[in-house]
């Protein structure tokens, strides 16, 4: 999932130097806007809904990549 995740912050804002333990915030400078247009562009690879709740409070891609892997099966 780490890989899938990488390859969409690569094609959509150029990011390529990622870890589980990159911020989004801190590390990558995206913000709400961004992260969101991330939400809807996993949930549209993926094939999955997301909750707020659950994303919301998240800060590093490995915590995304938790979470999509639990709905993706």
């Amino acid at each position: 999932m780490l890989e899938e995740v990488k390859k969409i912050l690569a094609e959509e804002y150029r990011i390529t130097d990622v870890t589980r333990d990159t911020d989004f915030k801190k590390e990558l400078g995206l913000n709400s806007f961004d992260f969101m247009n991330l939400i809807c562009i996993a949930e549209e690879k993926f094939n999955v809904e997301l909750e707020e709740e659950k994303y919301r409070n998240m800060s590093t891609v490995g915590e995304l990549c938790d979470y999509l892997e639990s709905l993706v099966k």
